[in-house]
């Protein structure tokens, strides 16, 4: 993002960076002085118990609830501020916990929906999107369904088919809200396998997962989320062992 927006006070190197982000919902501090970077190359598991805030953190990076205070930034830009579609255009994509997709429109549509795909240029031509939404169809194995009603899939391809849609905003960082949550082992495989092949291209990811087998073998760094704090930060191995994360997930 260029136009209209701070650069951070201080350079860094860092991708991502969220720096004493806090939210409160009424009496509830949902993000309490939260702060992490991420460098280039990460893929960063965002764990943690219910409640812990890690969905918020998703929320506010994508411009979905405004920061009571603290800073969030992508590539050196300050975003915290900004509207959803601008972060999006910025490079920052999401999917959602629960799909939203049209269910009434085909899936290529979906896929097609204004504000979902960017275009190369401003007069990029539509035959030119839809091939390249056809594209990434075939790239998440659904380009089968493109003129079936959406709302005809099942659970697993609606990750599926939402996962296509956001990587028609051309993403450099990806924000997964729990991609492997109640679908079929088969169509995690191919989220994972889809994963790596994003990451060899140069697209970063966090992804918020409570399935702690898979992100722990995915992530190359964990952070953890409890009340809203970050209370861990580093490998998979390390946060294993982490005595706070056990405390927190097992109440010990």
């Amino acid at each position: 993002m260029r136009h209209g927006v701070d650069y951070m006070e201080s350079e860094s190197r860092s991708v991502f960076e969220v720096l004493d982000g806090s939210i409160a919902f009424g009496g509830n501090q949902a993000l309490d002085e939260v702060s992490f970077a991420m460098e280039k190359g990460q893929l960063i598991g965002l764990i943690g118990p219910n409640g812990s805030g890690k969905t918020t953190l998703l929320n506010a990076t994508s411009g979905i609830y405004p920061l009571n205070s603290g800073a969030i930034s992508f590539e050196g830009n300050r975003i915290e501020k900004e509207p959803p579609h601008r972060i999006a255009r910025a490079g920052v994509a999401r999917t959602f916990q629960i799909a939203r997709i049209f269910p009434h429109m085909t899936t290529l549509e979906n896929m097609l929906a204004p504000g979902f795909a960017v275009r190369d240029s401003g007069k990029e031509a539509r035959v030119t999107l839809i091939r390249r939404a056809k594209d990434y169809l075939d790239f998440l194995d659904i380009a089968e369904f493109a003129d079936e009603p959406a709302g005809e899939l099942s659970g697993g391809q609606h990750m599926l088919l939402q996962f296509a849609r956001a990587l028609m905003l051309k993403p450099r960082l990806m924000l997964l809200d729990e991609p492997f949550g109640g679908i079929h082992p088969l169509f995690i495989e191919r989220i994972l396998e889809r994963i790596r092949d994003l990451r060899d291209q140069g697209i970063d990811f966090i992804v918020v997962s409570h399935d702690l087998p898979t992100i722990m073998g995915l992530a190359t760094r964990i952070v953890v989320l409890a009340n809203g704090k970050v209370i861990a930060d580093g490998t998979p191995g390390e946060v294993r062992e982490n005595p706070d994360v056990i405390e927190a997930y097992l109440g010990v």
